[in-house]
């Protein structure tokens, strides 16, 4: 299948695509119709048909074509007690999102999953169903941003330009709209945001969904650079908020200092433990605002070190809340 002249050829990572073309082989195809197709070598193409029949696809070839068998329509699905339990601790993980296009999607899987359980496994259900319990505080109403999750959701696997329609920021009175590349999806906190590059700043941004009051889909296609990573950005922050990396250096004191060694913080923190049971957490990122307000959680259990400005922004926060209590008596 030609590409569109003008158009750069779509990219999908190989799990996608080996499902694609474990699609297409329905029809039957040729080693070259499929190379063309996706835009990959022979030799790649030669490496998913493999991997095709590695996961157990009963593929079938005569005079240079690939096919599935008539009829074939897909893998039969089996799984155990503690498979099923493991879904279902993944449903309980995105509870947040319920009424929502991601969950219903999710009960789908599930409900289909469950159809083809043996007696053995269905018997075990309500104790497996009952097993976790989702305490997520506080959430946000995706409820109500269906059609905007439906139109992100089109938008990301097909990677089609959107228009953020009504975006509003904190302490900006007028709403704007955005035209974006939606890179990505981004869960934290029990917060969805969209990551991508905005045509308005030409820099990569991120959107809170629920600021957006609505979205339209575009046919501008894009493509994402491939120096492009969500995981290694958000390595460099210790939030969302990207910033330049610093080496940061925090006390914490031995009141704390359970809670903050049996936790990941960030991929770079390494702890020196202190004779008196404090420790000195150390990592290297960015991120001022979001470490000032992880530091003024401790209360007196935590003392910045290092650099000066997360130095200064912490104690001039902690004078400044000294302050409006003191004028409140």
């Amino acid at each position: 299948m030609p590409t569109r002249k003008g158009r750069k050829p779509k990219a999908y990572s190989q799990a996608a695509r080996i499902n694609l073309i474990a699609r297409r082989l329905t029809g039957g195809a040729t080693i070259s119709e499929l190379a063309e197709e996706f835009q990959i070598t022979k030799r790649q193409v030669h490496r998913d048909l493999r991997q095709l029949e590695a996961s157990g696809y009963p593929l079938e070839q005569e005079d240079g074509r690939w096919r599935l068998p008539p009829g074939f329509k897909g893998l039969e699905i089996t799984v155990s007690p503690y498979e099923l339990m493991s879904l279902y601790l993944a449903k309980s993980h995105v509870a947040y999102l319920r009424e929502t296009p991601f969950f219903d999607d999710l009960e789908g899987v599930v409900r289909k999953v469950e159809a083809g359980l043996p007696d053995k496994v269905r018997n075990h259900l309500e104790r497996i169903v009952t097993t976790f319990a989702p305490l997520q505080r506080p959430v946000r109403p995706y409820a109500a941003r269906k059609d905007i999750l439906s139109a992100l959701r089109t938008s990301l696997l097909r990677q089609r330009t959107i228009v953020l329609r009504g975006y509003y920021k904190p302490g900006v009175e007028q709403p704007m709209d955005y035209l974006v590349d939606p890179y990505g999806l981004v869960m934290y906190q029990y917060g969805l945001y969209v990551v991508g590059h905005s045509h308005q700043a030409n820099e990569i941004r991120i959107f809170a969904v629920e600021r957006i009051q609505s979205i339209e889909v575009t046919e501008e296609l894009f493509a994402i650079p491939k120096t492009f990573s969500l995981e290694e950005r958000f390595n460099r922050g210790f939030g969302l908020i990207d910033g330049e990396l610093q080496d940061v250096k925090i006390w914490i004191s031995a009141d704390w200092a359970y809670f903050v060694k049996e936790r990941r913080w960030h991929p770079t923190q390494k702890l020196q433990a202190q004779k008196d049971g404090s420790v000195i957490l150390t990592m290297r990122c960015g991120g001022i605002d979001e470490l000032t307000a992880w530091v003024l959680s401790f209360g007196p259990g935590a003392k910045v070190l290092g650099p000066p400005a997360l130095i200064e922004q912490v104690s001039g926060q902690l004078t400044a809340a000294a302050q409006s209590y003191r004028f409140s008596r």
